[in-house]
C-alpha cells in the first residue's frame, strides 16, 4: 500500500520532479538506487511519476511553475480537509485514534485524486496518453514522425517504410519516423494492434507501449495497451518477440543486444504487465477470448482455393476494402501456405501467381487482373 506521506513527498521534490521531465543522469542515479534500498518504494515511485506526467501532458504546454501551483494547491486542501475532518470527530464524539487517522488520510487521497481528475479533463484523453506523449516528443525531437489515430469503428491498416503492416484497432493510435534509422525500427503505440513486422536482423523492430518496450526481428504479435486497462499485453502469434519494462535496469542492454534477450516469447505465448503489482508475467494462451481480431486466427493455407475466396479472407483479417474485376478474374485459384509475411508481401505472392498486380488508392487495395486457365 502507498504511504501517502512520502507520495506527497516525492510531488514536492525538485529532484524528483526534475528526473521525471527532464531525465538528469546524476538525479537517475540516486532515485535508481533509492528505490532499490527498499523494493516497496517501487509502486510509490511508478505512481507519483505517472501522475506528474499526466498533470504536465505535452499536450496542453503546462508551464512547471503551474504544476509546482497545482500540486501544493492538492496538498494545502488537503492539509485543510485533514484539520476539518479531526475537528468535526473530536465535537461530535470519542473515536479511536486509527479511525481518526483513517479519515484523514482518505481525505488526503480523495483529494488527490479529484485534482488529478479535474486536471485530466484539461483533455479528455490526457491520462491515457501521458506515457505515448511523453515518449512521442522525445522522438519528434530529432525527427519528423507520422501519426496515425484511428477514430473509426472498423479497424485501420497502416503500412509502414520498411514493409511492415500493422492493423490498427479502434480508438488507438500510432506514431513512426517517416523514414527508418539504419541500425533500428522504432514505433510508439497507445491502444491495440497486430503487426506483421518484415523480417530484418540487422534492423530490430521496437514497439513502446505506455510502460512495455516489445523487441522484434521480423514475426506477427498483437499489443493491447490502452491506459485505462489494469494490464498490458503482448500476444504472439508467428516467431520470438522480447518484452521488457521500460525502467527495467537492464533496458538499454536489453535494446542493444544483437539476440532477443529478457522475457523472450514464442507462438501462442503471451506478457502481461500487471499495473498495480508492477509486475511482468509470461503465459500461455489459453483463452480464445483474447484472440479478438480475424487475423489472429488466421493460419492463409490456400488449396486450389479461388481468388474471391481469398480476397474475401484478406479483407476480413486486415479490415481493407480489395477492388478487382470479379467477372476477369473468376476462374483464378492459387495454392500456397503464406505465413507471417506482411500484407503487401502477401499480395505480391498472389499476383505473381495470377499473374495480377495492385496498387493502393484511397485506403483500397486496386488489383488488375486478366482471365486464369
Amino acid at each position: 500500500m502507498i504511504n501517502n506521506k512520502e507520495f506527497q513527498e516525492l510531488l514536492e521534490n525538485t529532484s524528483f520532479r526534475a528526473w521525471v521531465f527532464e531525465k538528469n543522469t546524476q538525479d537517475d542515479a540516486y532515485w535508481t538506487s533509492w528505490v532499490a534500498e527498499d523494493i516497496s518504494r517501487k509502486e510509490l515511485v511508478e505512481k507519483a511519476r505517472t501522475f506528474l506526467l499526466s498533470i504536465q501532458g505535452k499536450s496542453v504546454d503546462l508551464e512547471e511553475q503551474y504544476i509546482d501551483l497545482q500540486i501544493r494547491k492538492a496538498i494545502q486542501q488537503a492539509k485543510k480537509e485533514e484539520k476539518t475532518i479531526v475537528e468535526e470527530i473530536e465535537i461530535n464524539e470519542v473515536v479511536p485514534i486509527w479511525k481518526r487517522y483513517w479519515a484523514v488520510a482518505a481525505s488526503v487521497i480523495v483529494l488527490l485524486g479529484a485534482t488529478w481528475f479535474i486536471l485530466n479533463n484539461k483533455n479528455e484523453s490526457q491520462q491515457e496518453f501521458a506515457l505515448y506523449q511523453q515518449q512521442i516528443s522525445e522522438a519528434k525531437a530529432s525527427d519528423e514522425l507520422l501519426e496515425v489515430i484511428n477514430e473509426g469503428q472498423k479497424s485501420k491498416l497502416v503500412q509502414l517504410p520498411d514493409g511492415s503492416s500493422i492493423v490498427l484497432q479502434k480508438n488507438s493510435r500510432l506514431s513512426y519516423k517517416k523514414a527508418f534509422d539504419a541500425e533500428k525500427r522504432e514505433v510508439y503505440l497507445v491502444g491495440e494492434a497486430f503487426f506483421e513486422v518484415a523480417k530484418n536482423p540487422e534492423r530490430p523492430f521496437f514497439v513502446y507501449a505506455n510502460e512495455l518496450v516489445t523487441k522484434v526481428l521480423g514475426t506477427s504479435f498483437t499489443i493491447k495497451a490502452f491506459g485505462k486497462d489494469q494490464d498490458i499485453r503482448v500476444i504472439v502469434k508467428t516467431g520470438r518477440v522480447s518484452v521488457f519494462t521500460q525502467t527495467d535496469n537492464n533496458a538499454t542492454q536489453l535494446k542493444n543486444n544483437r539476440e532477443l534477450t529478457g522475457m523472450v516469447l514464442t507462438a501462442n505465448q503471451q506478457a502481461i504487465y500487471q499495473r498495480q503489482e508492477i509486475r511482468l508475467v509470461k503465459a500461455i494462451i489459453d483463452n480464445p477470448v483474447i484472440l479478438t481480431l480475424p487475423i489472429e486466427n488466421q493460419k492463409f493455407e490456400f488449396v486450389a482455393t479461388p481468388i474471391s475466396e481469398v480476397f474475401g479472407i484478406l479483407e476480413e483479417s486486415y479490415g481493407v476494402d480489395i477492388v478487382y474485376d470479379e467477372e476477369v478474374m473468376s476462374k483464378c485459384s492459387i495454392t500456397a501456405k503464406l505465413g507471417d509475411e506482411p500484407l503487401f508481401e502477401k499480395l505480391k505472392w498472389i499476383c505473381s501467381i495470377t499473374e495480377s498486380s495492385y496498387e493502393v488508392s484511397d485506403g483500397q487495395i486496386i488489383i488488375t487482373g486478366k482471365p486464369c486457365k
